[in-house]
């Protein structure tokens, strides 16, 4: 449950930064690589070799802002929560 509450949390803080940064964000809250990756504090070609490496946070190939790949909110806070020591 504790689990749930921090990841709620982290998704609410992404959203904060989303609007404080007028980032671009679909109407099912996704975010473009770039922004995914600077959500996520991490390189955006770190961000592209985990994609790869099927170990980053789950994509999808649907545009946002000019990126071919995109990550929703929701997703990128269970990844953090998940790395969670």
């Amino acid at each position: 449950m504790a689990s749930e509450q921090r990841t709620h949390e982290i998704a609410q803080a992404m959203r904060d930064a989303i609007r404080a940064n007028r980032v671009a964000v679909s109407c099912d809250e996704r975010v473009s690589e770039a922004d995914a990756a600077q959500l996520l504090g991490l390189h955006p070609g770190t961000l592209k070799n985990l994609r790869h490496q099927g170990t980053g946070p789950p994509a999808y190939r649907i545009p946002v802002a000019g990126s071919r790949i995109s990550y929703r909110v929701d997703d990128l806070a269970a990844w953090i929560e998940a790395r969670r020591h």
